[in-house]
This record gives structure tokens, C-alpha cells and sequence, in this order.
């Protein structure tokens, strides 16, 4: 009742109306026209097709080079945030990290840019709305985004240099890797321990309970491909990588056939492919094949398997009676058939994704457990897109009960389908969401693309969803069962299922550092000179302690930067006794509306009433 009271008092219909002049603001822009034309070679590129897609007010451009066959996709659109990338398939055949190891290497400094760790360097010297880089399960990613032309050329040098033309030194193997060294660096009476960035990044990332349960479920789903391994690198596993190993990686893993590149926004293409150009036309195109086990599917099972995984204790545990997880997973369908990816991924939106989902109702609403699974959702990050879905926090009495749940809700679905007006929300969630550009949407398309491009998807497929969601509509109103058979094709009758449970090992923490106490103890066994140990870390004490000439970093001068400052014209108004402010931007068709409501007259009798309120009031 007090809710209800706190709603008239605030929301009354006397205190503001909407006008007509709120929804004249939409504003669309046209997709860009362009002056290239397929078959067009420049710049040591050709090019190989060119599409409109209008829902986005883009044209992406599809183009090889020549020389080395490398892969290039350009959206050019009207856009101030620029964004370039280059990706590589990087997938690991063992745990060692070496991909993760690389990525970390290759930013201690280049031929042309020998300054370590230039991103950071160069953030003082550029104007970069994004810089970074990041290795996923299969692929390894560098990129940027930046509104300024100079800075986009002297970043696009950095990072070009950075990737094909790394130092690789030893020593920032070490410091980046691991290394033995002794625990006091100068003082060679400490014990010697096992360091290195990403050593000590991976111990953290193997305490985390939820990383632990994530990693092991992608590992044990796919026990026999690439995914079985740790791309980010096994702690246990990372001190059996060495140089040379690391170097080869880059060489052949790292070459320009290997590579997607991405560019977005409104700065001329030609010149980014003549600057390119520079940089690939030193290679040719690799002979041999580089992955072996990439592209190979995960073979079916023909029965369901299971695994139990270890992880420490929590920091904080709301019923000490009530620390385990269990979820059920399933490998699906290949990420390179887009449209089965798509209709997943729906479908599986409908499962859990809302307060509506029949597993929202199943699992969450009874309070068995505090939350869904950490790895509960679609997942389209490996070649097989897959699915979980699970219960966290729940007794181990409740694990079997939960499984059951699962399953049976598989059964509800199949038979009698999803709420119309949850497949309403989510297709009209999906539309606003197409709709939506924000300054971000350079950035969001590169991720959004990469996991089946690296696949050799047709990464403009994957822009145009305006055409699938067509489809979608088309083909549920033709049969009207096509949820409902998808969740028995994927789900019922997919043998390919994984029942993991997770619980707590109070002797987690102390056996790793067992294992990682006998590991150091064995590499220092089969190190012949224990004086090298010292000296190398102090040698590398040193390097790391030296003045970085970052004189050699491009930078940009007051000249480079435009003075002019854009102002965004607000037209201010008042609809009946409401002042408002107006903004006409290009927004796509979508009308964006916010109100700030006063609650300054509120009685203390409703003002607690308000955080709840505006809960309820989103929902």
C-alpha cells in the first residue's frame, strides 16, 4: 500500500506530459556510399566485396592483400571514434600460456619503438579513447580507437611494430613469464621462489572459485580439442615454457596470413591501406598451414559424463551448509553456422535470461540456492557455441534434486513452449538493441564478429542481423513449434552434456602452494649454475629500474589538436508546467527520455520506501 502511495505521489500525470516534440527527435543518419568497387586493387590490396547494411547506417568493405593473403574488413560509416585491430588465431596446444605470455612480451618494446611497456607510455602521448589487448580461448586481440587522425597513424605504428616486429627479449620473458629468482632479488641467501607477471596473474585467476568452476567446465566439455587447455596458462604448467618456444610461437602464429584486420569509423581508408602496406609488404604468404588443431570439432559423445572440481573457501559464505554448485552443460551447434547461432541464442535468452525464464521460475524463485551457476548463459567464445545452467550456494543434498529440476524444465519447455510475452520482450529488446549506437560501437562490433570470423566466418554475416531477425519472424510464424523443436534438437536429445559439481576443498589453498613449492624445487634441480639465478635477477633488477627513452614513442603537438570545441545545441523548453531540454541527435529512430522526478515533499513516512520503489519501478 505504501508503494502504492509513493507511485501517485510521485508519478502524478498532473506534474508533466509527453509531447510530440520528444518523439520528432529521432533522427536517423543514411548509410555511407563509398567510392571503391570490388575487383579495385590499391595500396597492395584487392577488393573483395562491398555491403550496405542500412540497420547500422554502415558499408563494410571486405579486402585481401595480396602479398600475404591476410584478411581485412572496413566499416566505414560516419563516425568520430575510430577503431583499428589485429587479431590472431592463437590457439594453445598445451597450458603454458604461451599465447597470454606473447601478448604480455610483445608490449616490452619493438624494433622501431624499444621503450618498454609503450600503451602505457603512450596514454601521455596520445589521445586513445581505448587502447588495449586481450587472448581469449583461440584467439589473441590489440587494439585501439581514437578520434584523432595523427594519433590514429602513430598508434596503428606502435601497435603494428609491437606484433610483427617485437624484441622478444629474454629478460622480458622473465619479467613477463616466469623466472626463478631469489625472493630478496640481492640477497642470494633468500629462498628462490618462481616469479613472473603472468605467473602470479594465473595463481590469482586459480584461486577465484568462479574462475576455477568456468575454466574447468570449457575444458571438460571439450576434452579433446584445443579448448581442453588453458589459453591464459596453467600456473602449474606456465614454468615449463621456455624462449625459444615463446619465439617460435610469435613466428608463426604472429605472421600477417595469420591475421584479421579490422578498421571502423570515418578516417580514409586508402591511406590506412597504404600505411599497411608498408609493414606486409616485407612478408609473403605462409606456405603451410598454421593451426592444426583449430578448426577441428569436438567429437559427440553418446552419453552424458560428469566431473567434480575442488575450489577454496570464500571470503564470505551466507550459509556454511550451502557451498556448492552444480550446473548441467551442453555443446551445441558451430558458431560458423550464424543463423543456428542465432536462434540459440535466443533460445537460450528465453531460458534464463529474464524473471520470466522457465529457469528463473524453476531454480532461482524456490531459493535453493543464492544464484544461478557462474558459467549459467549461452556461450559463443569457442568453435561449438554451448550452454549451461546451474544453481550456486545449495546444499549437497540438493545437487541430484537440481539435476532433476533441470531436466525437467527442458520437458516443460519442449512441451509446452515459452510465454508470448516473453518472446515478445526479448525480439523487441533485440530491435532497440540494433537500434542502439553509442560511441562505443566500433569497439562492440570488432568483439562482436571476431569469435566467428577467427573461424573463417563471414564477418559481415554477422553485422547484417536485421536479416535473421526477418527470418526469425518469418519461420516462427510458418511453424510455431520452432522454439520448442529447437530445445529438443539441442537440449533432449543432445548426448553431448556435461553434469559438473564444484564444492569446497579446505586444504585447496595449502595444496597448491605444495605443488607450486615442489615444481620450484625441481626446476632448481635441474638448473646446473645456481649462481645464474642470482645474477639474472639482478641483471634484471637493473633493466627494469633503467630510464626508458619514450622520445622515440610518436606523439601528437598542440597543432594536431583541433581547438575547436563541439557543443551539442539543447533547446530548452516547457511542456505544460515541466521544464525540458531537447536534443536533437542522430539516434537511429530510438527516442531516449529521462526525468528527474523531485521527492523533496516526501513525508519521512515514504522516503524509505524509495529505494525499493525504484526497483520495482525498472522492473
Amino acid at each position: 500500500m505504501n508503494l502504492l502511495r509513493l507511485c501517485q505521489r510521485i508519478i502524478n500525470p498532473t506534474r508533466f506530459t509527453l509531447n510530440r516534440q520528444l518523439q520528432q527527435l529521432a533522427v536517423a543518419n543514411k548509410t555511407p556510399s563509398t567510392s571503391f568497387s570490388v575487383g579495385q586493387e590499391l595500396h597492395g590490396y584487392i577488393v573483395k566485396e562491398i555491403t550496405p547494411v542500412p540497420e547500422f547506417r554502415l558499408t563494410a568493405i571486405k579486402l585481401q592483400h595480396k602479398l600475404t593473403g591476410c584478411q581485412h574488413i572496413h566499416v566505414d560509416r560516419e563516425h568520430k571514434n575510430n577503431v583499428w585491430s589485429v587479431s590472431f588465431q592463437t590457439t594453445p596446444k598445451d597450458d603454458t600460456g604461451v599465447a597470454h605470455i606473447l601478448e604480455h612480451t610483445t608490449l616490452c618494446g619493438s624494433e622501431k619503438f624499444p621503450c618498454r611497456d609503450p600503451f602505457f607510455k603512450m596514454t601521455n602521448r596520445s589521445m586513445a579513447t581505448f587502447m588495449n589487448a586481450m587472448t581469449a580461448s583461440d584467439w589473441t586481440m590489440y587494439v585501439f580507437s581514437t578520434q584523432n587522425q595523427k594519433d590514429y597513424f602513430n598508434l596503428m605504428s606502435v601497435y603494428l611494430d609491437a606484433v610483427l616486429h617485437p624484441k622478444l627479449d629474454e629478460y622480458d620473458f622473465m619479467q613477463e613469464g616466469w623466472r626463478l629468482e631469489h625472493e630478496k632479488t640481492d640477497d642470494p641467501t633468500s629462498p628462490i621462489v618462481i616469479k613472473g607477471v603472468v605467473f602470479n596473474e594465473m595463481k590469482g585467476v586459480f584461486s577465484d572459485s568462479h574462475q576455477v568452476y568456468g575454466r574447468r567446465v570449457q575444458n571438460s566439455l571439450m576434452p579433446t580439442s584445443t579448448y581442453q587447455y588453458e589459453s591464459g596458462g596453467d600456473p602449474e604448467a606456465i614454468p615449463t615454457l621456455t624462449w625459444n618456444a615463446l619465439k617460435k610461437f610469435h613466428a608463426t602464429h604472429y605472421h600477417p596470413s595469420n591475421g584479421r584486420f579490422f578498421t571502423y569509423g570515418s578516417f580514409p581508408l586508402s591511406d590506412t591501406l597504404a600505411f599497411l602496406n608498408d609493414y606486409l609488404n616485407k612478408y609473403e604468404q605462409q606456405k603451410t598451414k598454421v593451426i592444426s588443431s583449430a578448426l577441428v570439432e569436438e567429437p559427440r559423445w553418446n552419453k552424458s559424463r560428469s566431473v567434480k572440481i575442488s575450489c577454496s573457501p570464500q571470503s564470505f559464505v551466507v550459509d556454511p551448509d550451502k557451498t556448492t554448485t552444480v550446473s548441467v552443460s551442453y555443446l551445441l551447434g558451430s558458431i560458423r553456422d550464424t543463423w543456428e547461432t542465432f536462434l540459440l541464442n535466443i533460445v537460450c535468452s528465453l531460458l534464463v535470461d529474464s524473471e520470466k525464464s522457465p529457469f528463473y521460475k524453476k531454480l532461482i524463485i524456490p531459493n535453493i540456492g543464492t544464484s544461478y551457476s557462474p558459467d549459467t548463459g549461452f556461450g559463443r567464445n569457442t568453435l561449438n557455441t554451448t550452454f549451461h545452467v546451474g544453481l550456486q550456494d545449495i546444499s549437497k543434498g540438493d545437487v541430484d534434486r537440481v539435476i532433476k529440476m533441470i531436466d525437467d524444465t527442458f520437458q516443460e519447455v519442449a512441451k509446452q513452449g515459452f510465454e508470448q510475452s516473453q518472446i515478445d520482450a526479448l525480439i523487441h529488446q533485440f530491435e532497440i538493441s540494433i537500434k542502439h549506437q553509442d560511441e562505443n560501437f566500433g569497439l562492440k562490433a570488432i568483439l562482436g564478429v571476431i569469435y566467428s570470423w577467427i573461424h573463417d566466418t563471414d564477418p559481415i554475416d554477422g553485422l547484417q542481423v536485421t536479416k535473421y531477425l526477418e527470418r526469425f519472424n518469418k519461420e516462427i510464424k510458418t511453424n510455431p513449434r520452432l522454439l520448442q523443436e529447437t530445445v529438443e534438437k539441442y537440449f533432449l536429445k543432445n548426448n553431448h552434456k556435461l553434469i559438473a559439481t564444484m564444492n569446497i576443498d579446505e586444504e585447496y589453498a595449502e595444496k597448491k602452494k605444495q605443488k607450486e613449492a615442489q615444481l620450484c624445487q625441481q626446476l632448481i634441480s635441474q638448473c646446473e649454475n645456481k649462481q645464474l639465478i642470482y645474477e639474472k635477477g639482478l641483471e634484471l633488477q637493473k633493466r627494469q629500474s633503467a630510464t626508458q627513452n619514450v622520445d622515440v614513442l610518436p606523439t601528437l603537438s598542440i597543432t594536431d589538436i583541433d581547438k575547436k570545441v563541439v557543443r551539442i545545441p539543447i533547446i530548452q523548453g516547457q511542456i505544460g508546467n515541466t521544464y525540458v531540454q531537447l536534443c536533437e541527435q542522430p539516434t537511429n529512430g530510438i527516442t531516449y527520455f529521462r526525468c528527474l522526478l523531485n521527492t523533496f515533499d516526501l513525508s519521512n513516512e515514504l522516503k524509505p520506501y524509495l529505494p525499493l520503489f525504484v526497483n520495482v519501478l525498472t522492473k
